[in-house]
C-alpha cells in the first residue's frame, strides 16, 4: 500500500509538473516604430564667385573724330563702347567663372535631389517591413494559446 501511495503522488507531481509548464504563455513580442534618422549630406563647398572688374570706355564725337566719321556715313546713331584688352580678358574669365559656379550649383542641386529621392524611398520600404511586422505579431497575439497548439 506504501509503494502505491508512492506512485500515485509521483504521478500526481509529474501531471502537475507537466500541466503547469504547459500552462505559461510566453512572453509576446512587442514591435515599435522608432523614426529613422537621415545619414547627412555631405556635399564639397561651391566656389565664391569673385568677378574682376572691367573698365568701359565710351568713346563720343569728342574723343575719337576718325572713326565716328567713318562709321558716320552709314546713317545711324553711334555711341561706342570700348574695352581695353585687359578688361576684355577679365571679361572673358567672368563669363567663364560664371559657367562653372552654374555648374557647381546645378550639381548640388542634382545631389540634393538623388539624396532626398533615395532617403525617401529608403523609409518607405522600411515603415512598410516595420509594419508588416506588426502585423504578423498582432495576428500571433490574436490566436492565443490554444490556437498556437492547434497550429
Amino acid at each position: 500500500m506504501v509503494k502505491r501511495s508512492i506512485a500515485n503522488v509521483l504521478g500526481c507531481l509529474i501531471i502537475l509538473s507537466i500541466i503547469s509548464g504547459c500552462s505559461s504563455m510566453p512572453k509576446q513580442i512587442v514591435v515599435s516604430a522608432e523614426p529613422i534618422e537621415k545619414p547627412k549630406l555631405i556635399l564639397p563647398k561651391s566656389d565664391e564667385l569673385d568677378l574682376r572688374d572691367v573698365e568701359w570706355i565710351i568713346l563720343v564725337k569728342d574723343n575719337w573724330e576718325e572713326k565716328w566719321a567713318e562709321l558716320e556715313k552709314s546713317g545711324e546713331a553711334l555711341a561706342f563702347f570700348a574695352v581695353s584688352d585687359s578688361g576684355y580678358e577679365s571679361l572673358g574669365l567672368n563669363y567663364s567663372d560664371l559657367r562653372a559656379f552654374i555648374q557647381q550649383q546645378d550639381a548640388i542641386i542634382t545631389a540634393y535631389k538623388s539624396y532626398y529621392q533615395e532617403s525617401e524611398d529608403a523609409f518607405d520600404e522600411a515603415n512598410a517591413e516595420v509594419e508588416e511586422e506588426f502585423d504578423e505579431q498582432s495576428e500571433e497575439s490574436e490566436k492565443g494559446f490554444f490556437g498556437k497548439l492547434l497550429d
